[in-house]
């Protein structure tokens, strides 16, 4: 099953319609309690990260689901240029953006990140959260596709945990999902949250 595609804003506008919507599937699908108000929280987790973002964004949200096996999508395509992101960041000391804190702000900046590079060939990333190309990335789409998976990054952090880890245990998201991923194709950035019930 696929929702309705809602078209939502970083102004907000869309939001509650897309939580309706969210809502609205977990009852169809007969989910109960515990399980609708996760799925929620994805989404309200989701809205968040897209409010927070730079300037005007606006995106496309849907959900599907094959046998309680959720999919949250938030697809934008790319509006911010390299450039001018660029300008914005270098006014930080640290020429990173110092609202990316916790795992949700970092994923935003992922995406953001994705939205103003060329297939992610100019995404400036934080160490351990690089994006795979292609095959790599596992992805099932044909053409230059890169992809940013949390479970990989997970991996990663277990072999070394740091700062970083003590964000992954603390997330709403981190704890929730069953994975996130990004993946960049062309001029569209997608966000993808999975959970199965």
């Amino acid at each position: 099953m696929k929702t309705d595609v809602i078209e939502v804003q970083s102004n907000g506008k869309g939001t509650e319609e897309a939580l309706r919507q969210v809502e609205a599937a977990a009852v169809f699908k007969n989910l109960d309690q515990k399980s609708a108000l996760h799925l929620r929280l994805l989404a309200e987790e989701m809205m968040g990260m897209l409010r927070a973002m730079v300037g005007d964004v606006k995106a496309s949200f849907w959900m599907e689901d094959l046998d309680k096996a959720f999919e949250l999508h938030l697809q934008t395509t790319t509006l911010m240029d390299p450039e001018k992101r660029k300008n914005l960041l270098s006014v930080s000391s640290s020429g990173k953006n110092a609202a990316a804190k916790g795992i949700m702000g970092k994923i935003r900046d992922i995406f953001e990140e994705a939205m103003a590079s060329r297939n992610g060939e100019d995404a400036i990333l934080y160490e351990d959260w690089r994006f795979s190309s292609g095959e790599a990335a596992g992805m099932p789409m044909m053409g230059d596709v890169s992809s940013w998976s949390l479970n990989q990054y997970r991996s990663r952090l277990e072999k070394n945990k740091t700062e970083e880890w003590d964000e992954l245990e603390k997330s709403i998201v981190a704890n929730l999902a069953d994975e996130v991923e990004i993946y960049i194709k062309g001029s569209s950035v997608e966000l993808v949250i999975y959970k199965k019930f």
